[in-house]
Formats: C-alpha cells, structure tokens, sequence
C-alpha cells in the first residue's frame, strides 16, 4: 500500500518486516521453481523428456516473471495464476514425474508446489491462503492418485497432509514475526513517549527556573531594596531601574549585538561605580547576549548588595576560541561552599544562565578577599 501524497510513508518496524518477508517470499518461490524447472528433464519423466522440457521451460519463464512481478508490481491475478499453474503441474505428475520417485517424496513437482503455497501465506489473507492451499493439496492428492501403484493414502502421505502442515506453520511464522513488529512498535513509541514527555517537563522546568531568575533579578531585588529601607525614591538610578524591570518582566530580551556593547550596557545599569576594560570585541547571537548581559547584571548587583564596597572591575576579553568577561571586587568575600543550596543568585541568574547558552560561570571567592565571577562563552 502506497501513502498518500501528503502523509510520510509508514515505516514502523512492523511494515519493514512484513515488506522484507514479502520479498524473500516471492524470491524462495521463483528459485525453487526455476530450480526444480532445470531437473525437471533429467527425472525420468513417463511423458519422455520432449515434453517435460517443454513444461519446464514454461516453468522456468513463468518463475522469472513471477518473481519480477511480485517485487516491483504485485497485483491479486499474479498469485490466482500461479496457483493454478501449481494445480495444473499437480494433475499432470502421471505423465511428469517418476511414481517410483513420487512414492519416496523425489518428484520435482511436490517442491514447487508447496513452496508455492507456503510463500503465498505472506502475500495474502489467512482466508484466501487457505483456499488456494486447498486446492493445490487437493490437485496433488488427485494427480499423485492417478499415477500407477499410487493410491489415495500414500498420495495424502506424500504430499497432501505434509503440504498442508507446512502452510499452517507458514501462517504461523508470519504471525509471529508481525506480533514480534508490533510489540517492537509498541515498545519504541512508549519510549519515545516517555522521552517526549522528559524533555517537555525540562523544558518546563527549563522555563520555570529562567523565570525565577528574571523576578530575582528584577522586581525581587528592586522591591527588597525598598522595603530594607536600602532606597528612599529619590535615586537617580531608580526609575531607570523600574522601568528595566517592567520590561524584563513582560517578556523583553536581550537583543544580539557586539560584546562590548552587551557589557557596556550591564555596567551603566550597575548601582556602583565599575572600572570596565574591554579589549577586543565579537559579535554575540541573542541567546550569548542574554546570557553574558544577565548575568553580569547580576554579578554586579550581588557586588552592591553584599561586598560592602564601594567599586568593581569588569574585564571583557576576547581570547582564541571563548569570550571571556570578569567580575571582580576587594570586598568582604565569602565561603562558596556555605552557600545553601536554595539560594537564587548565583545559581539560576549566574551559572544556569551561562549554562543554557552553552557556556559557563566560575565563582571564586573567600571571606575577606573578595570575589571573581568569571563568564565564558565559546565562539
């Protein structure tokens, strides 16, 4: 069955089997009787080797033409004439194959028709298999009986219980094969499910925490500031930083721009004086921009509100391979790893905002010798 044109082609693992097997299927049927067709000749037929060697080139080219049509164009009339080609094959074996040979299952037509029959189980509906399986066992119980010294029962024997045996456990195969595509199929799309739904709730988690971030580093410091007293409303800064705030919090971003321009515009929104040197400068796509740009905003904020000193030093360098951006100050310093763990500064605002734009945040500090965050991003 062929897709149609505005759907992707079904290629689950249970559709891959089947057409596989259906290839193989057709490919063991054509050789067997293509084979068959070359000793066909040489068996002692009763009819004399003229005819046989008539009947087995018609085989021969028959096979070949089976083969190709049901490899590129498999149509319902390709199997009907085959069977009834296997049926006329069956109801001639007095005069095609040897009785001797029949009765000790030799002949050359039993293999053709029951590979034929058992082939065909893969390519059809259990229903219609097993009526072109009974009518070919039927032919061949026929044919074989009309041989001389044959009779019904060694003809059941030799070909008519066994060939229906073999296709019971054809159909049985292709069950089994289809159930193993099935559960395979079932298997990938539950964890294929599973993992859609990990990523979605890191994504959510992703979402929630840089959220977090923007209120931490917003309207949370802002608004602490104010109620510890730290402002009284008449900062000159202070506007400007509400109205930072306000953007940031409806969804402003960071647009993409050289690195100078990124740090310059982190500093001139710092609340203390900052000694910025900057050498060399490269452009930075949104997500570098946002991330460097936040998180030296912040870094600088954690400098005003807890290093008890009145400066810092940015430092913005562009080496060979990364871009390199330092915060430093002479401040009180503190115990990293004292910090506890449900603190947001540094964690979301800094480091997990250097980490989702592929970079990094190094956080170097001790109690009475200051702070370095260094940011780094790779070009």
């Amino acid at each position: 069955m062929v897709a149609p044109c505005d759907q992707p082609p079904d290629m689950s693992t249970a559709t891959l089997i089947d057409r596989f097997a259906l290839r193989y299927a057709a490919g063991a049927r054509a050789l067997v009787g293509m084979l068959m067709a070359l000793a066909a000749p040489f068996a002692d037929p009763p009819a004399g080797p003229v005819v046989c060697g008539a009947v087995a080139v018609a085989l021969f080219g028959w096979s070949v033409a089976y083969l190709y049509l049901m490899r590129t164009r498999p149509r319902t009339w390709v199997w009907i004439v085959d069977i009834a080609v296997m049926c006329a094959l069956c109801l001639a074996q007095p005069l095609l194959v040897d009785p001797a040979l029949l009765l000790r299952m030799l002949g050359w037509v039993s293999p053709v028709a029951s590979v034929a029959v058992v082939a065909l189980q893969w390519h059809v509906r259990p229903l219609p298999g097993a009526l072109a399986a009974a009518a070919v066992c039927l032919a061949f119980v026929v044919g074989a009986a009309l041989a001389p010294e044959v009779t019904v029962g060694q003809a059941l024997a030799v070909g008519g219980i066994w060939t229906a045996v073999e296709v019971a456990l054809s159909r049985l195969v292709r069950r089994l094969v289809e159930r193993g595509g099935e559960v395979a199929d079932e298997r990938m799309a539950r964890r294929f499910a599973a993992e859609r739904e990990a990523e979605l709730a890191r994504a959510r988690r992703a979402e929630q925490r840089a959220h977090w971030a923007t209120v931490h580093d917003t309207a949370a410091s802002t608004l602490l500031m104010v109620g510890l007293g730290g402002v009284d409303g008449r900062e000159p800064w202070l506007r400007d930083q509400v109205a930072r705030d306000v953007a940031a919090l409806n969804g402003a971003t960071t647009p993409a721009g050289c690195l100078q321009e990124v740090v310059r515009h982190a500093v001139e929104g710092a609340r203390i004086p900052v000694d910025l040197r900057a050498d060399g400068d490269l452009w930075l796509p949104q997500a570098a921009a946002g991330a460097v740009g936040g998180a030296l905003a912040e870094a600088l904020e954690n400098v005003a509100r807890h290093a008890r000193t009145g400066t810092a030093q940015v430092g913005a360098v562009v080496d060979v391979g990364r871009v390199r951006v330092t915060v430093r100050d002479a401040g009180r310093g503190f115990d990293p790893a004292r910090v506890p763990a449900g603190r947001v500064g540094l964690a979301l605002s800094v480091t997990e905002r250097m980490a989702g734009a592929g970079g990094r945040a190094v956080v170097r500090s001790a109690p009475g010798e200051g702070t370095e965050v260094r940011l780094e991003w790779p070009r």
